[in-house]
C-alpha cells in the first residue's frame, strides 16, 4: 500500500529523529538559547543590509564594503573568532570578468579532404573567453558525444569514444528517459558538469548545442573567482583546462551530420532514449581567439565558533549565505536600487542570529562552526566556489555545509524542502531539527526550478562535501492556500527587482523559526560523533572520492 505523502513524511521524520537522537540531546542551555532567537535582531540586520545607502551590495562597489564592515562589526560584537586569512575575518579573492574579442576571432571548419569553411563568430559559433589565457590557438578533430553524460553504473555517452586531444560536441540538457532525481538531473544538465566530464576524458574543448527554445543568448563574457595570484580559476560553469568552450546553433550541427553521413533526426531520437550514439565527425576545427580581463578585489567573510570536543573541534560545520546582490540597475517604477532584502540580506541576518544563538548557549558545540558570508553568488556562485575549493581551514576537515539563500520569508513556516539533504546522512539532521519545531519535511515542490545547482551549497557538493539548502514546502496556514503558486507570483514580481526591499512582505515569526531550524540542523551535525556521509552508492559519493 502506498502511504499518503504527509503520513510518509511524518514516518520518515520520526524514523530519522530516533536514529539521530541516539547520538545527541538538546541540552537545557541549547534549548534556552533557541528560545531566545530574536526576530527584532533579524529585522534590524535586514534593514541595514537592504538600505538604499548600500546601493544593492555589488562587489567592488562602496556599498559592498559597507556590508563587509557591518558584518565584521557584528562578528566582533557576537564574539566570533577570526577564521579568515592573516588572523582576520576576510578571505581575499579576485572576481575576473573575461570578454572575448570577436573581431579577432577566427574559426575554420575543415573536412576530410582539407577543404575549409569559415564559421562566423557570434552567428555560426559562440566562443566563451578563456579565464587565464589572453590568446588561444587550437586545431583539433570534432567528436559527437550525445548529451555528454557519464553516470557511473547507469549510462555514459563516452563508452568506446576516444576524445583525447579532441573537441567534443554535445547536446544541452539530459534525456528524460533516464528519470533522474531532480537534483541529479539539474547537476548533469549544468554546463559545468559537461565541461568537467569532458576534461576527465581528456578532451581539449566542448561545444554545446541547445535544441530546446528559450535558452538565453551567449554574451561573450564569463566571470570567475581567482586566487590573488591569478593562477587558478573557480566557477560553476567553466574549467580552464579546456582550450575551447562554446555553443553551436542547431543548423551548424546539422551540417556536421551531413558531412558525416549520419542521420541527424535518428541520432537525436536515439540519444533521447538513452541509446549511446557517439561517433567521430569527419571534420576538424581550427579556432583562434583573444580574451580581455577586468579584475576586481572582493572578500568572503569567515567567523568561527570554537568546538569543545578534544577530537571533534578540529572539524567544521559551515553555515553559508551570500552577502552580495546586483547593485543599481534598470529603473522600475522610479527606483533603480536593487536592495536585495530577501535576496539575500535575510540569509545574512539569519546566519548572524544563528551565531548569536551558539554564543548564547554558554557552552561550546562539539565540532567547530564556521559562519561564512560569501561574495559573487549573483555572478555564478563564485565566492562559495572559491571558499569550497580554497578554504581557510583544511578542506578535509569540513564535514558539511548548511546554506541559507533567499528563504522567501513571506508565509508561516510549516513545512520545508531541504534541497540536497536526501543524498546524505544530513537528512537525519534535518529530521531531528524539524521534529523539534513541529515542521513537516517534504520533497522539492518546484524541481523544474533546478534550485539545487543555483545556490552556494552546490559549490560544496562539487568538492565532495555533504550540503543542503532549506526552502519552503507546500503546507499553508489555511486550507486551499497554494504556497507554491503564491511564492512564484511573489518572486515574479520581486526577484531581482528594486521592489525586493525592507518595505516588501516579511513574516518575521517565520524568520525566527527559520533561524531555529537551521541552527538545530548544524547543532545536530556538530554534536553527532560520526561525521556526515553520502548515501552508499550515491553519485555525489562517487564524485567526492
Amino acid at each position: 500500500m502506498k502511504l499518503p505523502s504527509t503520513i510518509l513524511a511524518i514516518f520518515l521524520c520520526l524514523f530519522f529523529f530516533r536514529a539521530s537522537s541516539q547520538d545527541i540531546q538538546l541540552t537545557k542551555k541549547a534549548r534556552h538559547a533557541l528560545e531566545q532567537v530574536d526576530s527584532n535582531a533579524i529585522k534590524k540586520d535586514i534593514t541595514y543590509l537592504a538600505d538604499d545607502k548600500l546601493k544593492g551590495r555589488l562587489p567592488g562597489e562602496p556599498g559592498y564594503q559597507m556590508a563587509i564592515d557591518y558584518v565584521v562589526d557584528q562578528f566582533k560584537k557576537i564574539g566570533l573568532s577570526p577564521a579568515g586569512e592573516s588572523g582576520g575575518y576576510t578571505q581575499k579573492l579576485i572576481l575576473r570578468k573575461a570578454t572575448i574579442n570577436y573581431q579577432s576571432t577566427v574559426v575554420l571548419l575543415k573536412d576530410k579532404s582539407g577543404n575549409m569553411d569559415s564559421l562566423l563568430p557570434g552567428k555560426d559559433i559562440f566562443i566563451a573567453p578563456h579565464a587565464l589565457q589572453q590568446s588561444v590557438a587550437v586545431e583539433a578533430p570534432l567528436v559527437f558525444a550525445g548529451y555528454g553524460l557519464d553516470i557511473p553504473g547507469k549510462y555514459s555517452d563516452y563508452d568506446g569514444l576516444d576524445v583525447k586531444g579532441k573537441i567534443v560536441v554535445v547536446i544541452g540538457g539530459t534525456p528524460s528517459v533516464l528519470a533522474l532525481p531532480s537534483t541529479l538531473d539539474a547537476h548533469f544538465a549544468n554546463i559545468g558538469s559537461k565541461v568537467n566530464i569532458a576534461v576527465s576524458k581528456g578532451a581539449i574543448g566542448l561545444l554545446v548545442v541547445y535544441l530546446r527554445a528559450g535558452v538565453p543568448p551567449s554574451t561573450g563574457t564569463i566571470t570567475v573567482a581567482m586566487d590573488p595570484e591569478k593562477t587558478v580559476a573557480y566557477s560553476r560553469g567553466s574549467n580552464s583546462e579546456l582550450r575551447v568552450v562554446g555553443r553551436l546553433p542547431r543548423a551548424v550541427l546539422q551540417r556536421l551530420f551531413m558531412n558525416s553521413e549520419r542521420n541527424f533526426t535518428q541520432t537525436i531520437a536515439d540519444i533521447g532514449q538513452a541509446k549511446a550514439s557517439s561517433f567521430a565527425f569527419t571534420n576538424s576545427v581550427s579556432v583562434q581567439y583573444a580574451s580581455s580581463f577586468t579584475d576586481i578585489e572582493s572578500y568572503n567573510l569567515v567567523g568561527k565558533i570554537d568546538g569543545g570536543d578534544v577530537r571533534l573541534k578540529s572539524e567544521y560545520v559551515v553555515h553559508t549565505a551570500h552577502l552580495d546582490h546586483v547593485g543599481v540597475g534598470r529603473i522600475v517604477k522610479g527606483d533603480s536600487i536593487y536592495n536585495g532584502a530577501h535576496d539575500n540580506a535575510s540569509g545574512v541576518a539569519s546566519l548572524l542570529e544563528i551565531a548569536r544563538t551558539y554564543k548564547r548557549m554558554g557552552s561550546k558545540p562539539r565540532r567547530s562552526i564556521l559562519i561564512v558570508m560569501v561574495t559573487g553568488e549573483e555572478m555564478g556562485l563564485l565566492g562559495s566556489a572559491y571558499f569550497a575549493g580554497h578554504p581557510t581551514v583544511p578542506k578535509r576537515q569540513i564535514v558539511a555545509d548548511v546554506n541559507t539563500d533567499m528563504p522567501t520569508l513571506i508565509f508561516p513556516l510549516l513545512s520545508i524542502a531541504p534541497l540536497g539533504a536526501a543524498h546524505s546522512s544530513l537528512q537525519k539532521d534535518v529530521a531531528f531539527a524539524a521534529h523539534e519545531l513541529g515542521i513537516e519535511v517534504q520533497e522539492d515542490p518546484m524541481p523544474e526550478e533546478v534550485r539545487f545547482i543555483r545556490s552556494d551549497q552546490y559549490s560544496f557538493v562539487l568538492q565532495g562535501i555533504p550540503a543542503l539548502h532549506v526552502k519552503y514546502g507546500t503546507k499553508g496556514s489555511s486550507p486551499g492556500l497554494d504556497i507554491v503558486a503564491l511564492t512564484k507570483k511573489w518572486r515574479d514580481e520581486n526577484y531581482h527587482k528594486p521592489s525586493d526591499e525592507v518595505g516588501s512582505r516579511f513574516d518575521y515569526p517565520a524568520a525566527r523559526k527559520y533561524v531555529q531550524l537551521n541552527f538545530l540542523i548544524s547543532y545536530s551535525v556538530a554534536q553527532t560523533t560520526a561525521r556526515p556521509t553520502w548515501n552508499a552508492g550515491d553519485y555525489f559519493e562517487v564524485l567526492g572520492k
